[in-house]
């Protein structure tokens, strides 16, 4: 099942045997039925039932036995650091053992996401109002091309202050918000039977291998095989 919203997205099901990936956004993973391994790029093999990946750092969950819960966390900074400060311990930027682990396996067993949102987000803040309104208006036209230029103009910052107030408030880049918000886009038409090209041209990509290549380098799998690979039921925002 994947859930598209908003203000999260998460997937619950089995190990769709990714590649190694850097998403724009950071990921909680929680092996729901055994222990899972996270394989990143400078701690190498690491085991847990909970682990927490930054934005942008290469990494992939494998998890052979049973369902995993991925959950991606909305580019807002108190909503990550959050997440992140929840972590027992930390190997490298990877957290380890989630303070509320079993509350969050609960949740995850039950496919009850919005209790699993409320575990792992309660106390979260918003972004800067300023950063908080252009993350809203990349969200509700994604296929729209966004210049920092134009942005920081509107919010009365210089190009460089906007680059870095966004980079500070969301943990990625203003680039690869964008890029999240248009794979967001396509993936919900994916998952509701649309064809790929058409998806991908309506987000914005430039072409159905611009979208596959982008999705694959965010989630370590092309979308055409996360389609044969699973049978995968949306829930998602209209």
């Amino acid at each position: 099942m994947v859930w598209i919203r908003r203000d999260h997205v998460c997937y619950i099901g089995p190990d769709l045997g990714v590649d190694m990936h850097s998403a724009a956004v950071a990921v909680l993973s929680i092996g729901l039925d055994a222990p899972l391994t996270l394989e990143t790029s400078g701690q190498g093999m690491i085991t847990a039932r909970s682990v927490y990946a930054p934005p942008r750092t290469q990494h992939r969950v494998i998890a052979p036995e049973g369902r995993i819960l991925l959950f991606f966390v909305e580019p807002a900074r108190n909503q990550t650091e959050f997440v992140a400060a929840a972590m027992r311990s930390f190997i490298g930027p990877y957290g380890l053992d989630h303070r509320r682990e079993d509350e969050l396996l609960a949740a995850g067993r039950a496919y009850a996401v919005e209790q699993l949102v409320a575990i792992a987000t309660m106390s979260a803040e918003d972004t800067d109002r300023r950063i908080g309104r252009v993350t809203a208006d990349i969200r509700a036209d994604p296929c729209r091309v966004f210049r920092a230029n134009t942005a920081a103009s509107e919010l009365g910052l210089s190009p460089s202050h906007f680059l870095r107030l966004f980079a500070q408030e969301t943990g990625t880049t203003f680039r690869r918000y964008q890029q999240w918000a248009r794979l967001m886009y396509a993936a919900k038409g994916m998952l509701e039977g649309h064809d790929l090209t058409r998806c991908a041209v309506d987000a914005g990509f430039a072409s159905l291998s611009h979208y596959s290549d982008t999705f694959h380098g965010t989630f370590g799998i092309a979308p055409s095989d996360a389609l044969i690979k699973s049978s995968l039921r949306l829930y998602a925002d209209p």
